[in-house]
């Protein structure tokens, strides 16, 4: 593919960031993926401008298409009229949605079917267009890609696990996938394959041992099923799935109570219970060969890194989280251009912080206006869950806690206090979350988050820390301000002076 090659060959030298996505396009386009899984087909619907996939329709249906295929080496009859069924209902969804593409692709069940032209035929006639069958390799480099999009510099193993197949490969420096070490084992839930038969399988791969003790990126319904089986239990402070880490105790302990109770448990969907079992086998049999460092589960797969393929280099290599957030905030702020002037004048004054955390403070610009719409009387609340819930990627549980800490304090001049909350952050660096939460609310107090306003600030050295030149037609009376700029003044590690 060339896709994958370009990604590779580039890497060593990534094209410098687009700067021009700072304003809405006019007219989203929007791209319809239909997925024809082992399992089920789904639609999904995205707005295709930009980095982050946006989906505006999502639904699956459970088929089963691949339950026979193991036994028989053919796609069932009842099997392929459910599916046709559910693809009648996709393609009036898409032609009534006006997509502007619609792309569809089958995987496991169909590649290995004696009798899948039979069913493409009819699928293509019910759709109008193509379907794409994927090879086992392509899938798992498309569900590399789909990790690539969804976490910032990821690396470590991937395992996609679906109905028919379990795909595999590795992940390298943050955006190098070696294709020809991508694999694909017809070990799938809906296989009846003992674990050792999955072992056996996963030996036939040389390089996997060379993996051990790596960071697992986990794709696949049945991995999601059971990270949120766990939230359920656990019910923590996040209960986004997309990023959330386990380690093999606890994974083990869920899997543990899932086959105890046959699936039947809070938070299995109903249609995956059935599933459980055989999917545990498998995945029992992959952490015992890797003996992962940690488990990281991902929201982001085959679709996400089809989309992903189709980008040019310039977004592709942008960091997820600060595409995602200049893509809310054009969505969202008063005043077009104000994330990305606050965020460079800024950027002196958080030179003490380190990499990871000039990064989100650089996200925070963008954000910094997320709540204006609300009362204010609940306009700090609402800022805080609005970022525990924002739909972006590339970031942890524990960065997305911070950077709401940020955004809390912009609008409320104080930290939340509620522990389980600061818990996910170290103590001193809530001290940093609160000086550039206090640090965005002065810049946002004497500027109203108008660009040109803050523009016209000018930042010097000054004698331990720095000196704000603002014009006194911006200050007004003073006291304000000079109160914003002594309350950052206790939190920040140097003084700032006005002039």
């Amino acid at each position: 593919m060339s896709s994958d090659v370009g990604l590779v060959s580039n890497i060593l030298q990534p094209p410098q960031p687009d700067m021009r996505h700072e304003m809405p396009p006019e007219n989203s386009s929007t791209i319809g993926l239909v997925d024809i899984g082992s399992n089920s087909i789904r639609l999904v619907i995205y707005r295709s401008d930009g980095r982050l996939p946006h989906p505006q329709f999502n639904e699956r249906d459970v088929c089963r298409l691949g339950e026979e295929v193991g036994r028989t080496g053919c796609l069932g009859e009842a099997q392929m009229q459910l599916a046709f069924k559910s693809l009648h209902r996709f393609a009036e969804i898409a032609r009534s949605s006006q997509v502007d593409a619609l792309e569809v692709f089958a995987t496991e069940a169909v590649r290995r079917a004696h009798n899948s032209s039979d069913f493409i035929n009819k699928a293509e006639a019910i759709l109008k267009t193509p379907v794409r069958v994927i090879s086992g390799s392509e899938e798992a480099i498309m569900s590399a890609l789909g990790i690539c999009s969804g976490f910032h510099n990821p690396v470590g193993l991937v395992a996609d696990l679906g109905g028919g197949s379990l795909e595999l490969i590795p992940v390298e420096t943050g955006k190098i996938i070696q294709k020809e070490m991508a694999v694909s084992l017809p070990c799938g839930y809906l296989n009846k394959f003992s674990t050792k038969d999955v072992s056996r399988h996963l030996d036939t791969i040389s390089w996997l041992k060379t993996t051990n003790s790596m960071r697992l990126y986990v794709v696949g319904g049945v991995w999601r099923a059971i990270a949120t089986a766990y939230i359920y239990k656990r019910k923590p402070r996040i209960d986004i799935v997309h990023g959330f880490s386990m380690s093999l105790d606890q994974l083990h302990q869920m899997m543990d109570k899932i086959e105890a109770r046959d699936g039947e448990i809070h938070g299995i969907p109903n249609a995956r219970r059935p599933s459980m079992t055989q999917a545990i086998r498998v995945i029992r049999a992959l952490i015992a060969k890797l003996s992962p460092s940690e488990i990281v589960f991902s929201a982001f797969g085959v679709r996400e890194g089809i989309l992903f393929d189709r980008l040019d280099l310039n977004l592709r290599y942008g960091d997820p989280l600060m595409e995602g957030a200049k893509e809310y905030a054009m969505m969202t702020t008063r005043f077009p251009h104000q994330g990305k002037v606050l965020a460079r004048k800024i950027m002196p004054l958080i030179a003490h912080l380190r990499p990871s955390y000039q990064r989100l403070t650089m996200a925070c610009c963008y954000l910094c206006d997320l709540a204006w719409l609300e009362h204010p009387d609940h306009r700090s609340r609402l800022a805080l869950e609005k970022m525990l819930g924002l739909s972006v990627v590339g970031i942890s549980h524990a960065e997305r806690v911070w950077m709401a800490a940020v955004l809390y304090t912009r609008y409320e001049g104080y930290m939340p206090k509620k522990k389980d909350f600061l818990a996910f952050i170290p103590k001193e660096d809530r001290k940093h979350a609160k000086s550039i939460g206090l640090l965005l609310r002065l810049f946002m107090t004497f500027s109203g988050g108008i660009p040109k306003v803050i523009e016209h600030v000018k930042i010097e050295d000054a004698n331990k820390g720095f000196t704000l030149h603002i014009d006194d037609d911006l200050i007004g009376s003073g006291d304000l301000v000079k109160r914003r700029v002594a309350n950052a003044n206790r939190s920040l590690p140097y003084k700032l002076t006005l002039s």
